[in-house]
Order: structure tokens, then C-alpha cells, then sequence
């Protein structure tokens, strides 16, 4: 077949975001691996809407392939991306995606339900906590977290999981983060990568470093156009997914790096966690936030898996 593709390819986050340059790259890679036979033009974050949008659109076919932040709005497992204490390190995070990691073939599930095929996992970044000036105290451990107000993002793994660390929690929308830090009405907030932490310095004390949570987000191409494709076209596909993909793993450790020197440069203080401060979180969260969070989000199955691939931890 002498077929040819001329396809669109769009992320909805922000343009200076190094999701813009991935999605230029995989373009290119695309082109270069079928001979030309696959283009990919590129559209710049929200000329096909925000990222909720695109996601639509992508699942609707007129946006063919989206590379996005999830989204947990339309099944409940798929707040396994915000599973919490799930790894210690970067090496375990980039272990489980790409075509041989066992969380890819997870998500390509969930979403090809929503029709759509999951190409790649995109590594974005761990979240951290950052704090206002409120909290004099350098808070790393649960025993340091009572009576913290802190902002969890709107989404109900969060919701469920920060509290049982000890913090008061409060639900507020990322648009609204940066006022709510200024003016009082939470001294902390949670889901924060450095990068976040960077663009809010002006509100903040001290970022920790907690890895409480890993961001994922997905190369994802519309399922019926995928079922349509040829063994071989699918095969570029995936090999240049995968090409990307594990570049980007390896560049969100260095970027997350460069962030953590701005932030010291704009005079934010930066903590690391220990091995055994991760675990006295992990070991909390595992306890108190995972039975509710396999009742209610991911479903015994799931959670085996989860279970079965999970950072050890020492008796």
C-alpha cells in the first residue's frame, strides 16, 4: 500500500514546555522512520483547545495524536497515574513504561476503553511539597505534617492520600494555587515539581523533595485509526514512541535538576528526603491510603500489580 498520512499532533500544556519539543521530535522521527509515508503537523498547546480538549479530540479522531497530562474524568483506575509512594527512585520510574515496562500495557488498557492507544508514557516529573514562610519548621517527615494546610489538586487520589500523611487537606483548582499560597488560606501545596515550585517561587520558603508521587503523561493516538493501520505503519509508530520516550525519561531527571538550582538562585530552599524519610511517608500512605484507594478508584486486580511492582520496604 503507497498510502500516505497527513496527520495533526498537539499538547496542551504550554509552549516553552519540553512537551512541545517531544511532540516535534516524534513529528520528526515519524517522518524519517515511514519515508515520509506518516507526516505530522504539529499544533501549538491550545490552538485545538486546553488539554482536556485535546483529549476529547483525540478520543473523537479529529486530533490524531495528543500528548497529554491524563485525565481521571472518565474511569476511576485511571488514578492509578497519581499512585502514591509507588517507587523511590528515577531508575524504578523509567523501568515501568516503554514498550517492555509493565505499567504501559496497564494504561493502554484503561485508555484503549476510551478509545484510545496509549504509543508511550512520557515521564514528566516527581511531585514535591513546597512551603510558604507559615511554616517555619522544615517539615519532611509525617510527625512534622499535623496542622499543615495544604493544597491538594481537585482530583480524589490526592484527596485521599494527603490527609492520612497528617496535613489538613483543601481541594483547590492549579489556577488558583499560586493566590491561595499568597493570601493565607494554605500554607503549603502538594503535587508540586520543582518546575512548579520555580514558576510559584515568589510565594514560597522551601521545596521538598518528597517523591511522594511520579506525573506521567501519554503518546496517545486515536484507536479506531491505529486498528486501521498496517503491521508496518504501526511499527514506526511505536519505535519512534519508544525512541522519544526514553530520551524524555532521562531528560526530565536533568531538567527536574535545573529547576532545583533555579529555585536555590531565586533564594528557595531545597530539601531532599532519605531513604528512610521516604519510607516513614510510604509506609503511612501504604497503610492508611491504599485500602481506600483500591476500593474506591483502582479495584483489588489493579492493585495486585500495584502491590507486586511497588519499591520494597524494609520490615
Amino acid at each position: 500500500r503507497c498510502e500516505t498520512y497527513k496527520w495533526k499532533i498537539s499538547q496542551g500544556i504550554a509552549e516553552d514546555h519540553p512537551a512541545a519539543a517531544r511532540c516535534k521530535q516524534f513529528a520528526a522521527v515519524v517522518a524519517e522512520k515511514s519515508g515520509g509515508k506518516i507526516t505530522l503537523s504539529y499544533f501549538p498547546s491550545g490552538a485545538l483547545g486546553d488539554w482536556m480538549e485535546q483529549i476529547e479530540a483525540n478520543r473523537m479522531g479529529t486530533l490524531e495524536i495528543g500528548l497529554n497530562a491524563g485525565s481521571t474524568s472518565y474511569d476511576p483506575r485511571t488514578n492509578l497515574m497519581f499512585m502514591p509512594y509507588l517507587f523511590a527512585t528515577w531508575d524504578e520510574a523509567r523501568a515501568a513504561i516503554g514498550s517492555e515496562g509493565w505499567l504501559t500495557p496497564i494504561f493502554d488498557e484503561l485508555y484503549s476503553q476510551i478509545g484510545l492507544k496509549v504509543l508511550g508514557i512520557y515521564l514528566n516529573a516527581w511531585d514535591g511539597m513546597a512551603y510558604t514562610k507559615r511554616v517555619a519548621k522544615v517539615a519532611k517527615v509525617p510527625a512534622d505534617y499535623a496542622g499543615i494546610k495544604m493544597r491538594v489538586p481537585p482530583i480524589r487520589i490526592f484527596e485521599v492520600y494527603i490527609p492520612t500523611l497528617g496535613f489538613i487537606s483543601t481541594p483547590i483548582a492549579y489556577s488558583e494555587t499560586f493566590t491561595a499560597l499568597q493570601t493565607g488560606i494554605v500554607d503549603a501545596r502538594s503535587a508540586c515539581p520543582a518546575v512548579e515550585a520555580y514558576v510559584m517561587r515568589d510565594a514560597l520558603s522551601y521545596w521538598v523533595a518528597t517523591r511522594d508521587c511520579f506525573e506521567y503523561w501519554f503518546l496517545t493516538i486515536n484507536k479506531t485509526l491505529w486498528d486501521s493501520l498496517a503491521d508496518e505503519d504501526k511499527a514506526v509508530l511505536s519505535s519512534a514512541a519508544d525512541a522519544v520516550m526514553s530520551e524524555q525519561a532521562l531528560a526530565a531527571e536533568k531538567d527536574e535538576n535545573e529547576f532545583k538550582q533555579k529555585l536555590v538562585d531565586a533564594g528557595v530552599k531545597v530539601y531532599e528526603v532519605t531513604d528512610e524519610e521516604w519510607q516513614a511517608g510510604a509506609k503511612v500512605v501504604r497503610a492508611k491510603a491504599w485500602p481506600v484507594i483500591q476500593d474506591e478508584l483502582l479495584g483489588s486486580l489493579l492493585m495486585e500489580k500495584v502491590r507486586a511492582h511497588a519499591t520494597q520496604i524494609p520490615e
